[in-house]
């Protein structure tokens, strides 16, 4: 299931922030060899498609690594995070060659 909520600009990103439901944490990527850190996991973009609208990251959540293969813009990636009930979110609003924007959203809702 899917929250429905999406930001494509930063009014709307500080809307969701406000509603309280959940951590937002705002990103932008470059193409690397490095992973970023963002809110409780790690990102590491593999390439971007500004024609085609798509990326490739991988994921780096609790030693684990996820690749998320194709997506494309404004498409909510969501991922469970081992012990979590209720999924993250990641949406991308913008691609650039090599240079991804968006922001992971997770729920304020702690492990048990």
């Amino acid at each position: 299931m899917q929250s429905g909520l999406i930001a494509t600009n930063a009014t709307e990103f500080e809307a969701l922030e406000e509603l309280g439901r959940r951590n937002y944490h705002a990103f932008d990527i470059t193409k690397s060899r490095q992973s970023q850190r963002v809110g409780p996991i790690d990102i590491k973009l593999k390439k971007a498609d500004r024609r085609g609208n798509c990326y490739t990251m991988e994921l780096l959540v609790d030693d684990k690594k996820v690749e998320k293969r194709n997506r494309s813009l404004l498409e909510p990636v969501q991922f469970y995070v081992p012990g979590a009930r209720i999924p993250h979110e990641i949406v991308v609003n913008k691609i650039e060659k090599n240079y991804i924007v968006g922001h992971l959203s997770s729920p304020k809702v702690k492990k048990r």
